[in-house]
Parts: structure tokens; C-alpha cells; sequence
């Protein structure tokens, strides 16, 4: 029998992706802060990847039901998050998953992506029965910093001087 591959993670404050070229990132595994998600998470990390690219996403492998989420907040960006089966099917969703947006509880028992526009109010997200493992992603398009601070800044005009 093979040895399993022991896998460094990082914690989420400390990763750091490989660039490979100008637009090829290598994703690098990261221990997720859920406690329950004990398998590597890859994350892209948009700006801080590469320079310019707004998008940011993440995956999971969800081995127990768990509370993913956080409680109920919000973002200024808009947010897409979504749940499916493993990569041997990913229709075969054998989970039922509580999932809150806007104030209105979800009830959800198949593979799905909920768009998340910036200030709608979201989570929990609770994964009530697991029987199979699923994938879940969050991916959003925050501002990037180092474009807003090239944007060039508005000057007002001086006063005129009195005389």
C-alpha cells in the first residue's frame, strides 16, 4: 500500500500561492478555520495572486455536517457560493443543507450556487445531513486595492485669490 502524502497547510493569514508565469498560479493547500474541514483548501487569491484579477475562490471538502458560514453578515462585493457532489459525480448531492439569504431560510437537497449581491444580508450556511461528501465553493469580486489606488485622484481647483 502507497503512503498517504503528508500535505503542509498553511493557515489562510499566511498563504501564499506559486506563480508559474504571468497568468499561471500554482494553488497551494490551506487549513480552513472550520474546524470540521480537516482536508486541504485551495484558494485563488485574486490582486494578490495576480496583478489586475479581481476574482477570489475557494473549495472545500465537506466530510461532516457542519455550520460552514459564520452567522448571518454581509459584503460589499457580490459573493457566489455553491455546493455539489465530489468529483466522481457531481450531481450526486446526498446532503440537506439549511442555508440563509436575505432573511428567508433555504431549504436545499441538490447541487446549487446562490449569487450573493453586495449588501444582501447571508448565512447561516449549515450542512444538517451529510451522507456523502460534497464540494463547496465561495468565490467573490472584491475591489482590488492596487487598481483603486492607480485611479488617479480628483484635484479640486485652488480658490480664487481676493484682492
Amino acid at each position: 500500500m502507497p503512503k498517504a502524502k503528508i500535505i503542509k497547510m498553511a493557515s489562510f493569514n499566511k498563504l501564499k500561492n506559486n506563480l508559474h508565469g504571468p497568468n499561471l498560479v500554482e494553488l497551494m493547500p490551506w487549513r480552513s478555520v472550520i474546524p470540521s474541514i480537516t482536508t486541504p483548501m485551495i484558494t485563488a487569491m485574486g490582486g494578490k495572486d495576480i496583478k489586475g484579477n479581481r476574482l477570489s475562490i475557494g473549495f472545500a471538502h465537506i466530510a461532516k455536517a457542519d455550520e460552514i458560514g459564520g452567522p448571518t453578515h454581509h459584503h460589499p462585493h457580490d459573493q457566489w457560493i455553491a455546493m455539489f457532489g465530489t468529483s466522481d459525480n457531481f450531481v450526486d448531492f446526498d446532503a440537506d443543507v439549511e442555508f440563509t439569504l436575505d432573511g428567508k431560510v433555504y431549504k436545499i437537497n441538490y447541487p446549487f450556487y446562490a449569487f450573493i449581491p453586495a449588501g444582501m444580508p447571508h448565512c447561516p450556511l449549515t450542512v444538517k445531513r451529510l451522507g456523502k461528501p460534497i464540494i463547496f465553493m465561495d468565490a467573490r469580486l472584491p475591489e482590488d486595492k492596487e487598481e483603486k489606488a492607480e485611479k488617479p485622484a480628483l484635484k479640486k481647483k485652488p480658490a480664487a485669490r481676493k484682492k
